[in-house]
C-alpha cells in the first residue's frame, strides 16, 4: 500500500513539473513575441556588421531595455545598447593598416570624438579640424605622405596636399614687396612659399619654377629715353631688375624688347 502511494505520489509530482515547465515555455514564448511586438523606441541600432559580441539573447525587444537603450544585434546575439548618435564634425584621413575594432559608434567615444573608420577597423579619434591659414603651392611629384590632418603638424603648421602626398607645411604668408621679372628659362623649383626665403626676400615666380628673390625696388633714376641696346644683346634678358646691376645703374628696357643695366640719366 504504502508502494502504490508513494509511487502515485511520484506520478502527480512528475505531471505537475511538467506542466508548470510548459505554461514557463509557454509565458517565455509569449514574452518575446510581445517584446518584438512592442513599439520599438526611437533610434536606430548600431551597425552590428564589425560586432563580435556574445551569442546570447539577452534581450528580445526595446521594452526589456532601460531608458533610451534599444534590443539591438550584437553581431551574434542580441543585448541592449544605446541608440547610434553621430556627433557633429568629420573623421579625419586614418592609417589604412590600423585595423583596431575599438568602437562601433560615435556614442562608444569620450566628449567630441568620433567613432571613425579606417574601411579595416574602428577607433576614437578628435573630429578633424583645420587650422587657420593657406596651404602653399607644393611640388605635385613630392609623394611623400607624413600626415593625414592638421592635428599632427607641430604649431600653426598644416597638413597640406600636393595632389600625390601629404606633409607639414608652414602656412602661406606673404610678404611685403613685389616679385621682379624673372628669366623665363629657369624652371628650378627651390620654393613653394615666401616663409621659405631667407630675409625679405620673396618666392617668386616665373610660371615654369619658384625661386627666392630680393623684392622688386627701383633704384632713384630715370631710364634714359633713347636708349636702344647693343647691337648682338639687342632681345636678351641681362637683368630682371635693379637689383642685377652694379652701383645706380638700372635695369632698363630697350626698343627691341631686351632688358640690360645702364646708368640712370
Amino acid at each position: 500500500m504504502n508502494a502504490r502511494v508513494c509511487c502515485s505520489l511520484i506520478a502527480v509530482l512528475l505531471c505537475l513539473s511538467v506542466c508548470l515547465s510548459t505554461t514557463d515555455a509557454k509565458k517565455h514564448v509569449r514574452g518575446k513575441r510581445n517584446a518584438r511586438l512592442s513599439p520599438a523606441k526611437p533610434g536606430v541600432c548600431p551597425d552590428d556588421k564589425d560586432m563580435i559580441g556574445a551569442c546570447v539573447e539577452k534581450c528580445f525587444g526595446d521594452r526589456e531595455c532601460p531608458d533610451d537603450q534599444k534590443c539591438c544585434s550584437n553581431g551574434c546575439g542580441h543585448q541592449c545598447m544605446p541608440p547610434y548618435t553621430e556627433k557633429p564634425g568629420v573623421c579625419p584621413k586614418m592609417n589604412l593598416k590600423d585595423c583596431a575594432q575599438l568602437c562601433s559608434q560615435d556614442g562608444q567615444c569620450p566628449g567630441d570624438q568620433k567613432c571613425c573608420s579606417n574601411k579595416c577597423g574602428h577607433r576614437c579619434v578628435p573630429p578633424y579640424k583645420e587650422k587657420p591659414g593657406v596651404c602653399p603651392k607644393m611640388n605635385p611629384k613630392d609623394c611623400a605622405q607624413s600626415c593625414s590632418l592638421d592635428d599632427d603638424c607641430l604649431n600653426d603648421q598644416k597638413c597640406c596636399s600636393s595632389g600625390c602626398g601629404r606633409q607639414c607645411m608652414s602656412p602661406y604668408k606673404e610678404k611685403p614687396g613685389v616679385c621682379p621679372k624673372m628669366n623665363l628659362k629657369d624652371c628650378a623649383q627651390l620654393c613653394s612659399q615666401d616663409g621659405q626665403c631667407p630675409g625679405d626676400q620673396k618666392c617668386c615666380s616665373n610660371k615654369c619654377g619658384h625661386r627666392c628673390v630680393p623684392p622688386y625696388k627701383e633704384k632713384p633714376g630715370v631710364c634714359p629715353v633713347s636708349f636702344a641696346g647693343v647691337k648682338g644683346l639687342c632681345a636678351e634678358e641681362l637683368c630682371v631688375s635693379d637689383f642685377d646691376c652694379p652701383g645706380n645703374e638700372k635695369c632698363c628696357s630697350s626698343f627691341c624688347g631686351g632688358r640690360m643695366c645702364t646708368p640712370a640719366s
